[in-house]
Order: C-alpha cells, then sequence, then structure tokens
C-alpha cells in the first residue's frame, strides 16, 4: 500500500498456495482503500533473490520511495526500475490500482 505522501506499508495477507496449482485453500482477505493511496499487487518474481529470505525482500520493496500523488503509471515505472526487475530471475507481473471519484450517470442521483 503506497500512501498519499509516497510512503508504502505491506499488509498483512493469508498465506496459501501458489495461484493455478490447483492446490486451493485460499483465504479472502478485506482491505479499505482509501482514494489518495495506491494498492500494488505482485508477482513473487519482482521482490525474490535465490538465497535471500522473503521478509528481506518485502522488506526492499517497502523501502521504495514514491512521489507524493504520482498516478499507477509512476508507481510501476518506480518499482521496475528500482527493483530492477529487467534482469529478475523469474517471471514478473505488476498492478497498481487507485481509486476514482465516478461521476455520475444522467438520470443517476448525486449522493
Amino acid at each position: 500500500m503506497i500512501d498519499q505522501d509516497g510512503r508504502t506499508s505491506l499488509l498483512p495477507v493469508p498465506v496459501g498456495p501458489p495461484l493455478g496449482t490447483g492446490l486451493g485453500g485460499y483465504e479472502p482477505a478485506t482491505y479499505k482503500l482509501a482514494p489518495a493511496q495506491t494498492l500494488l499487487l505482485f508477482t513473487d518474481g519482482l521482490v525474490e533473490h535465490r538465497g535471500e529470505d522473503i521478509d528481506h525482500s518485502l522488506d526492499r520493496l517497502a523501502g521504495v520511495g514514491f512521489e507524493s500523488g504520482v498516478g499507477v503509471e509512476g508507481v510501476i515505472d518506480t518499482v521496475l526500475a528500482r527493483l530492477d526487475a529487467a534482469n529478475a530471475e523469474d517471471d514478473v507481473a505488476v498492478l497498481a490500482a487507485q481509486l476514482h471519484e465516478r461521476s455520475p450517470l444522467p438520470g443517476e442521483a448525486q449522493g
């Protein structure tokens, strides 16, 4: 999670088997996202290095600083560059999401 000032924090998520293995057993997690926050989702290939503890890898990601108010494209560009994703040891996928106020549709009541 990236706050409006560009500071990062890791959300506690339940551990489960790798996606796509068919092993199931996933536990859902729900978190509120404020309009000024950015949610960053990624595969382990972004952070993992052989022989390195995953907690150290995640701390490196959490230590990436972002400019205040940066958009999703900027978040993705920054994280890929600072974590040297071009030289990753595994496949990398990254998704950044921010909330945006939706304009009411014609005839829809404003609340």
